[in-house]
C-alpha cells in the first residue's frame, strides 16, 4: 500500500485527536516499519489494518466509521494533490474514470501498486452501480472516498452497499444515488 495513505491517516488522527494518541496507536502495534512512513514508500496493507484496529481500541470507535471519515479526508488530499484527475464534468464521470484513467496513471508511476478494481455495472442520470473488487477489504475506505469526492463535486449521494463474492476477493457492490 502506498505510503501516502499511511502518512495521511496519521496526520488525520493527529489533527482530530492529538499527537499523543498517534504515538499510542503506533506503540500499541507490532509494525515492521516501526510506524515510520514516507508518502512515496510502499508498506504492507496489514499495517494499516493494525493502525485502524489500534485506533478503534483506544477510542472506542468502530473501524468502519474510522475508515469512512478517513476516506472523506483522503478525497480532499487527492483533490489538492492531483486536481487534474477531478477535471471531469460530474461526480459519476469521475467515478467511472477511476479504473480507466486514474489507476492507469498510478500504475505508470508505481508499476507494483496493488489497486482495487472498480467495475461499472450500470449508470443512468440518478444512479451509478459499481463493483469494488480487492484483496484488501478496504471497502469502507472506498465508501468514505466516494462521499468525499461527491462533496468536492457538489453532488451529494446516498450510498448503499451489497457484499458479494468474487473468487475469494472482497467484492462489494456500491449503489450511488443522487
Amino acid at each position: 500500500m502506498k505510503g501516502i495513505v499511511f502518512t495521511e491517516f496519521l496526520e488525520h488522527v493527529e489533527e482530530a485527536l492529538g499527537p499523543a494518541l498517534v504515538e499510542q496507536v503506533i506503540e500499541s502495534c507490532d509494525l515492521a516499519s516501526g510506524g515510520a512512513y514516507t508518502s512515496v514508500g510502499t508498506y504492507p496493507c496489514a499495517e494499516m489494518g493494525q493502525l485502524i484496529a489500534a485506533l478503534a481500541r483506544l477510542t472506542g470507535r468502530d473501524p468502519q466509521s474510522i475508515l469512512h471519515e478517513f476516506g472523506g479526508r483522503l478525497a480532499s488530499t487527492f483533490h489538492g494533490a492531483y486536481p487534474e484527475h477531478f477535471k471531469v464534468p460530474a461526480f459519476f464521470d469521475f467515478v467511472e474514470s477511476v479504473d480507466t484513467h486514474i489507476h492507469a496513471e498510478v500504475l505508470k508511476l508505481y508499476p507494483d501498486a496493488e489497486l482495487p478494481r472498480f467495475n461499472l455495472v450500470s449508470r443512468d442520470d440518478s444512479r451509478l452501480v459499481i463493483d469494488y473488487v480487492s484483496s484488501r477489504g478496504l471497502e469502507d475506505l472506498a465508501f468514505g472516498l466516494f462521499h468525499g469526492c461527491s462533496r468536492i463535486f457538489g453532488e451529494p449521494v446516498h450510498i448503499t452497499t451489497d457484499v458479494r463474492s468474487d473468487d475469494g476477493l472482497n467484492s462489494v457492490r456500491f449503489t450511488l444515488a443522487r
